[in-house]
Parts: C-alpha cells; sequence; structure tokens
C-alpha cells in the first residue's frame, strides 16, 4: 500500500511523493480549469509517474524533484495543503512560472527577462490589485497571524478597516495572497522565517479590538477565531467571478 510521504507545489503543478513496497513514486499533477462547465470547477490531472528504488533514500526527494522539474517547488504541510479551489490574488513568489509565460505569451528573449524586470511587474500588478478589491466591508477585517520569528513561532493579530484592499500591504520579502475554499489568506515570507495570515471579518471595530487583544494574549484559536467571525472571501470572489 502506497503512503503519502510529501507534498511539493510550483505554480499549477503538485507533485506528490508516496512511499511503497519497492521503494518510492512520485507523481506530478497539474491544476486544470474548466471553465466550460463553471468558473470554479478545478480538476487536479495526473501528468506523469515514476518509480524510484529505495537504494536512493539519502537523496530521495531531491531526485524526484529533479525527475519532474520541480527543483523550486515549495514543500506543501499537512496543516496548510493546497484546496483545489487555490485562487492567487498576488504574489512575488513565482518568478519561474512568471518567466515561462512572458516566453511563451509576450515578445521578450530570455536575457531581457531577470528578477528586476520580474519584480517591476509584480509592483505594477499589486497596484491594480489594489485598485480591483477597493471593495467596502460591512465589518472590520482581523487577521489571524503565525508568525516565524527567530526565536520560534508566534501567534499575532492586526485590523485593517473596512476595505479589503488594505491587507494588500506588508513588510514580508515574498507574498502571496490568495483564496482557498472558505477564506483569504496569505504567506510571507522574510529573514526569520515565514509567516501565514488568516483575514476575516468581525462586526464592528469593538469586536475587533477584543478579538486582536485575545489573539496577542494567546487566549483564542484559530478555531474560535473563525466560529467569532466571518470569511472575506466572498467580497473577493465577487470580484473576479469565483
Amino acid at each position: 500500500m502506497a503512503k503519502l510521504t510529501a507534498r511539493f507545489r510550483l505554480g499549477s503543478k503538485l507533485l506528490k511523493v508516496y512511499t511503497t513496497s519497492k521503494g518510492l513514486k512520485g507523481k506530478l499533477y497539474c491544476f486544470t480549469w474548466d471553465t466550460t462547465v463553471s468558473p470554479n470547477k478545478c480538476s487536479l490531472v495526473l501528468q506523469s509517474s515514476a518509480d524510484f528504488l529505495e537504494a536512493d533514500r539519502d537523496n530521495t526527494i531531491y531526485r524526484v524533484k529533479q525527475y519532474f522539474g520541480m527543483n523550486n517547488a515549495k514543500q506543501v504541510h499537512t496543516d496548510n495543503y493546497i484546496d483545489v479551489n487555490h485562487r492567487v490574488i498576488w504574489t512575488n513568489n513565482d518568478y519561474d512560472e512568471w518567466k515561462t509565460c512572458m516566453l511563451e505569451y509576450e515578445e521578450y528573449d530570455e536575457d531581457e527577462l531577470d528578477y528586476e524586470h520580474y519584480h517591476e511587474d509584480c509592483s505594477n500588478n499589486l497596484y491594480d490589485e489594489r485598485a480591483n478589491l477597493n471593495v467596502p466591508v460591512d465589518g472590520v477585517i482581523v487577521c489571524f497571524a503565525d508568525l516565524g520569528l527567530w526565536d520560534g513561532h508566534h501567534n499575532g493579530a492586526k485590523t485593517f478597516g473596512s476595505n479589503v484592499k488594505n491587507i494588500l500591504y506588508s513588510s514580508d520579502d515574498y507574498l502571496d495572497w490568495y483564496c482557498d475554499r472558505y477564506n483569504v489568506r496569505g504567506t510571507g515570507i522574510h529573514h526569520d522565517g515565514t509567516n501565514t495570515y488568516l483575514y476575516r471579518v468581525a462586526k464592528d471595530s469593538t469586536q475587533a479590538n477584543d478579538l486582536v487583544n485575545s489573539i496577542a494574549y494567546g487566549d483564542m484559536t484559530v478555531e474560535q477565531f473563525m466560529k467569532a467571525t466571518k470569511s472575506l472571501r466572498s467580497y473577493v470572489a465577487n470580484v473576479y467571478g469565483w
């Protein structure tokens, strides 16, 4: 029986690594959107698979990723599984996919494309997304954050007023803002580690401030936070037709 060992994601590709009785098996999938059925209809399509001998165990994950061209893929952990309804709002952490798209759909030579060009394009896109998400919210946006700092992980919280565009600001070096099936989330990478963000809506500023204090003092779990608030996803989904 095969046991799921690890998952890695790069753009629209998802690599699953399984442990089997004969060694390891890698399976490469691709997220495909079937808009002829519904704008939200997503399929996880198997692209290819390959077996790897147990003798390669020490170097296994590296070799599997290398085989499938997923060297730069990021591991997806159990508590942060990429939902099939994962929709990116904005990212500056996907250079390889951007470069591939630019070479395929734009009139560029490969030597014209570099990180400076990429981040300039990302900044312009972020300005556009703030304009797209200039949407008032019935309540106050609150973020529950898991902060990866030099001394370990800590919970944090912050309010973002009553407009969706306010969440699209951060001092992290690399960022992904996205929707999963139920929520608006973010991931930020900085020199000390990785932060994860969950954005939801409190009914008013009083409740929002109470939530921030409860989270900061460790008196509230993520589950309690979700029960006390409403999802922000519908405000974003209505803009993009998700």
